[in-house]
C-alpha cells in the first residue's frame, strides 16, 4: 500500500489534485462549524424561550446542571468559554464527519481522513476541557460575591424577627459583610440607620438609661466602618438619624461625620473622642452628654440643648451654636474659634482656657460663667451679659464689647474699651 506521504505528494502535483484531496476535509470542517453554531444557538433559543415562559418542570433542573456560560442570557465574560464550547462541538462534528467520509473516500485520502478525524476529536476534547476549566475558575471567583449577596439578603430578612437575639445576630452578620465588601458598606450604613430610627425611637419618650443591645450594636456598626483596613478615616457615615431616641448610648470614638442627628435624643450619651465633623445636630438633646475630646468642627448645633454636657477639649471651631443651651456645661480648653454663639445660654459654663478667638457672643448670656484664662481676642461681646462672670487672666484684646461686666468678688477686672 502506498504511504500517505506519497499520496499527498501526488495530490500536490497539480491544482486538480489539491482540490480533490482538500475538498472533503474543508467541506466537513465548514459543515461541522455551522452545525455546532446551529446546535448551540438552538439550545440557547429554546432555553431562553422556556425560561421566559416559565417552562416545564423538567427543564429547570437541566438548566441548573448546565455550565453557567451555556445558559442564556450571556454576559461578556461568558464569551471566551462559549467560543471554546462552539469550537469543541465543531471539532467533534468535523472528526465524526471525516470518520464517516472514509467509507466513501478513495484510498488516496483514507489515511488523511483518519488522522484528521483523530486530531479533530483530540482538539475537541481539549477545547471542551478548557471551556469547563475557565467556567469553574469564574465560578470560584464569583462564589464569595454570591455568598455575600445571599448572606446579606438573609441578614436583612432576619432583622425583622421578633426575637432580639436573632436581630442581634443579623446585625453582626451585616457588620462582617460590610467589612469584607466595599460595595456593601454604604448600603449597610443605610440599613443600620433605618433600624436605629425604627427601634431606638420605639422607646417611650423621656426614658433615661441605655438603649437596647441591638440598637446599641447597630449604632456601633454605623460609626465603626472606618475600622476596615482599606476604608480609612476619611470614610464618613452621612446617615440619617433624625429624631432618633438613644439616651445613654455608647458612641465614644465613633465616626459620625456628616450624620443627620436633628432633634435626636442623646441625653447622657457617651461621645468622647467621636467624630461629628459637619454633623447636623439642630435641636438635638445632649443634656449631660460626654463630648470631651470630640471633633465637632463646623457642626450645626442650632438651638441644641447641651446643658451640663462635658465638652472639655472638644474641637468646635466654626460650629453654629446659635441660641444653643450650654448652661453649666464644661468647655475647658475647648476650641471655639469663630463660633456663632449669638444669644447662646452660657450661664455657669466653665470656659477656663477656652479659645474664643473671633467668636460671636452677641447677646449671649454669660452670667456666672468662668472665663478665667480664656482667649477672647477679637470676639464680639456686644450685648453679652457678663454679670458675675469670672474674667481673671482672660485675653480680651481687640474684643468688641457693649455690655456691662460685673465680675464676681475676688476676680480681676480686665478693662476693655468699647469699640
Amino acid at each position: 500500500m502506498t504511504s500517505w506521504r506519497a499520496r499527498l505528494r501526488r495530490a500536490l502535483a497539480g491544482p486538480a489534485g489539491v482540490a480533490a484531496e482538500l475538498a472533503p476535509p474543508v467541506a466537513a470542517l465548514l459543515t461541522a462549524a455551522l452545525l455546532g453554531l446551529a446546535l448551540l444557538a438552538g439550545v440557547g433559543l429554546v432555553g431562553a424561550a422556556l425560561a421566559w415562559a416559565g417552562g416545564p418542570g423538567w427543564w429547570r433542573p437541566v438548566l441548573e446542571r448546565l455550565p453557567a456560560h451555556l445558559v442564556p442570557p450571556y454576559a461578556p465574560e461568558d464569551l471566551p468559554p462559549l467560543a471554546m464550547a462552539v469550537l469543541a462541538v465543531a471539532c467533534f462534528l468535523f472528526g465524526a464527519g471525516c470518520r464517516l467520509r472514509r467509507r466513501a473516500a478513495p484510498e488516496s485520502v483514507d489515511t488523511l481522513l483518519r488522522r484528521v478525524s483523530a486530531w479533530g476529536v483530540v482538539l475537541g476534547l481539549l477545547l471542551a476541557s478548557g471551556s469547563l476549566v475557565y467556567a469553574d475558575a469564574r465560578s470560584i471567583e464569583a462564589a464569595p460575591a454570591r455568598r455575600g449577596a445571599d448572606g446579606y439578603a438573609e441578614a436583612v430578612r432576619r432583622l425583622g424577627s421578633g426575637e432580639a437575639e436573632v436581630r442581634l445576630a443579623a446585625i453582626h452578620t451585616l457588620r462582617r459583610l460590610a467589612r469584607e465588601s466595599e460595595r456593601d458598606r454604604v448600603t449597610t450604613a443605610d440599613v443600620m440607620a433605618a433600624y436605629v430610627r425604627e427601634h431606638g425611637s420605639a422607646a417611650p419618650p423621656g426614658q433615661v438609661g441605655r438603649p437596647a443591645a441591638d440598637v446599641q450594636t447597630a449604632l456601633t456598626v454605623l460609626g465603626s466602618v472606618h475600622d476596615v483596613p482599606d476604608a480609612g478615616r476619611d470614610w464618613v457615615c452621612g446617615c440619617d438619624l433624625a429624631r432618633v431616641r438613644a439616651p445613654g448610648a455608647e458612641l465614644s470614638g465613633l465616626n459620625l461625620g456628616v450624620a443627620v442627628l436633628t432633634s435626636a435624643d442623646l441625653r447622657g450619651a457617651r461621645l468622647s473622642g467621636a467624630n461629628l465633623d459637619h454633623a447636623d445636630l439642630t435641636r438635638a438633646d445632649l443634656r449631660g452628654a460626654l463630648l470631651d475630646g470630640a471633633d465637632l468642627p463646623y457642626a450645626v448645633l442650632f438651638m441644641a440643648d447641651l446643658g451640663g454636657a462635658d465638652l472639655h477639649g472638644a474641637d468646635l471651631h466654626g460650629a453654629d451654636l446659635f441660641q444653643t443651651d450650654l448652661g453649666n456645661s464644661s468647655l475647658r480648653r475647648a476650641d471655639l474659634r469663630g463660633v456663632d454663639l449669638f444669644e447662646a445660654d452660657l450661664r455657669g459654663a466653665d470656659l477656663r482656657g477656652a479659645d474664643l478667638t473671633g467668636a460671636s457672643l452677641n447677646g449671649a448670656d454669660l452670667r456666672g460663667a468662668d472665663l478665667r484664662t480664656a482667649i477672647l481676642r477679637d470676639a464680639d461681646l456686644k450685648g453679652a451679659d457678663l454679670t458675675n462672670a469670672k474674667l481673671s487672666g482672660a485675653d480680651l484684646s481687640g474684643a468688641k464689647t457693649g455690655g456691662r461686666t460685673k465680675p464676681s468678688q475676688g476676680s480681676q477686672v480686665v478693662p476693655v474699651g468699647t469699640q
